[in-house]
């Protein structure tokens, strides 16, 4: 094939955020995205602005993901397992691709998805857990769970969510469809996960940070209820939950540019 003739390859990426800074490119620390850009292009012979790699969204340092999305354009016309095979035995450890499929070349990962997931992992136990301690936000204990998991649940529907987001979040406005909003009780953990359109920048940390609070007492019910009805009010920012609990699960698109990204 022509080095001229490109065309674009999907992945499906997975990742342990912990020792990046983040998902996005920059200058100087380590990123997701410059770790997948020097192992395509040691494949390809191509320098990051000839790959053109893009993803389905951003990442903050230490957020982990197993369903994020990239794009790159290629001249190589290798079939999806060859990719899988050549991109992992070049990645470090704590990078996987787990699918590869051509897409369309007007296929764009954050453009044409039609929603996110999260889940956020939260372990409710006394003692330290060091097999747990990348992946998990510890709690001692959770006082008042039935509250904590009402106050999540309702948040399925159109909200504002100025309450919930940090400076740098979309300048397309506040206001956030939530179409699924579920917490799961697995033994010692307790998974808050939460699916929408779109997100704001630190938007889900600060949505269980204050689902926390209500589960321990800290915040009540009315408390969390009032950051979506009074977003502009004189209440105190809401807490942001760490960084290393939050996993991005899933993205997903309508047709034309539809393709597996669930496991």
């Amino acid at each position: 094939m022509d080095r001229q003739d490109r065309r674009s390859i999907a992945l499906l990426v997975a990742y342990d955020g912990t020792d990046f800074a983040g998902s996005q490119r920059q200058l100087q620390d380590r990123t997701v995205q410059g770790e997948l850009e020097a192992a395509i292009g040691r494949l390809t012979g191509d320098a990051p602005e000839r790959l053109r790699l893009r993803a389905a969204g951003r990442t903050d340092a230490g957020v982990h993901a197993t369903g994020q999305v990239v794009t790159f354009s290629t001249w190589r016309d290798w079939p999806a397992a060859q990719w899988v095979r050549a991109v992992n035995a070049v990645l470090p450890a704590d990078i996987s691709v787990l699918r590869a499929q051509a897409v369309a070349p007007d296929f764009d990962p954050r453009r044409h998805a039609t929603s996110r997931s999260y889940r956020y992992q939260v372990l409710v136990q006394g003692a330290p857990c060091p097999m747990r301690r990348r992946t998990h936000h510890q709690v001692d204990a959770l006082w008042h769970e039935g509250p904590m998991a009402e106050a999540w649940e309702n948040l399925v529907g159109t909200h504002d969510f100025a309450s919930f987001c940090s400076t740098g979040s979309s300048e397309r406005g506040t206001i956030v469809t939530v179409t699924a909003a579920n917490v799961t009780r697995q033994d010692d953990e307790r998974l808050l996960s939460i699916t929408a359109i779109s997100f704001l920048y630190h938007m889900v940390r600060r949505l269980v940070g204050a689902a926390l609070a209500v589960g321990r007492g800290v915040l009540s019910p009315a408390d969390f209820r009032r950051f979506l009805e009074e977003p502009g009010g004189s209440h105190p920012p809401a807490p942001t939950a760490p960084a290393h609990g939050l996993i991005l699960t899933n993205v997903t698109y309508p047709a034309p540019w539809s393709w597996a990204t669930s496991g």
